[in-house]
């Protein structure tokens, strides 16, 4: 293949990619600037929390179990993010077991490529997958948590509603959501209280909870109970009216995933075709795919193939993405 051939390669990769955004941009602008307006108020909402350092009680009980030099471990500035992201994700992991478990599995992938292969940069590949592999599954699992979180809301909304038109009090009727609801809102519910029993502080107990859970959704009830205790107001009526738009939401977002599911399937066959077409030649004629693992140009091959799925399907997945 000429250097001509390859420059022109390059620009018709350029210009697809140019026309790509063309498209794209005009369409996800206004949902980026809306998500950076999102993150803005949240980090406003709970930097008064994160200001007080003081670690969650959940996280202090499963610090009390641990022996004297492994809590100082686990309570190192970079343990801590990592605690605080396997909590959002729900795993009951310390960190230093995911980190020592990663670390593990990391030699042992590294390893076996300098066996294979003597490549120093297979090994530096094999050395950083796990990680990201971890880092992605948290990040689907606190994802999976935030639906679940989002669909027993409006539940829990109508017995907060119910218990304040009774005549309890905020605080009894966020005890009534821990007990009753599963988790993962009832735990959230449960940890919120045990904060308010803590700090007797509603509004810290409140920006800890859109800490931990930052939906818009929680965004808009944090909102209205922090206005209602400032400067007064019905309750009840802001969260029924909350409950009915979190469930318009919810209806209108099944429908977008019904009218873009067509999309989604593209996407998903625009991903696998690549490695079902592998799979196929490597059962018809494997000694022409066992070329791309026993010569050095084949792993060249290999690892810019890898990167570019990788990048495909980064850019796939981010249209398809529809936020509501």
């Amino acid at each position: 293949m000429t250097t001509n051939t390859l420059i022109f390669i390059a620009l018709v990769a350029l210009a697809v990619l140019c026309l790509s955004l063309a498209m794209f941009v005009p369409i996800t602008q206004p949902r980026l600037n809306r998500s950076a307006l999102l993150k803005r108020r949240l980090a406003t909402l709970s930097a008064e929390n994160r200001e007080q350092q003081q670690a969650s009680i959940f996280r202090t009980r499963r610090l009390d179990g641990l022996s004297p030099l492994l809590r100082r471990l686990e309570s190192s500035r970079l343990l801590e993010r990592v605690a605080f992201e396997l909590e959002l994700a729900g795993s009951g992991l310390y960190a230093y077991q995911l980190l020592f478990r990663v670390g593990l599995l990391s030699l042992l992938l590294a390893g076996a490529c300098w066996w294979l292969w003597h490549s120093g940069l297979m090994v530096l590949m094999a050395l950083v997958l796990p990680a990201v592999l971890v880092y992605f599954k948290l990040r689907r699992n606190y994802a999976q948590r935030l639906a679940m979180y989002e669909q027993q809301l409006p539940e829990a909304l109508d017995i907060m509603k119910r218990g304040l038109q009774a005549g309890y009090s905020f605080s009894d009727t966020i005890k009534i959501i821990s007990e009753q609801m599963p988790n993962p809102l009832g735990r959230e519910f449960a940890l919120v209280f045990a904060d308010i029993s803590y700090r007797k502080d509603i509004r810290k107990a409140m920006a800890g909870l859109l800490e931990r859970v930052p939906s818009v959704s929680n965004m808009a009830l944090i909102s209205a109970v922090q206005v209602q205790r400032e400067t007064g107001g019905n309750l009840v009526e802001n969260i029924t009216k909350l409950t009915i738009i979190i469930r318009d939401r919810f209806k209108f977002n099944r429908q977008l995933k019904t009218l873009s599911a067509e999309g989604r399937m593209s996407g998903w066959v625009l991903v696998l075709t690549p490695f079902i077409l592998f799979a196929a030649m490597f059962v018809t004629t494997p000694t022409y795919v066992t070329e791309l693992f026993i010569t050095e140009e084949g792993r060249k091959l290999m690892m810019v193939g890898g990167f570019t799925m990788a990048l495909g399907t980064w850019w796939i997945s981010r249209i398809i993405k529809i936020e509501v």
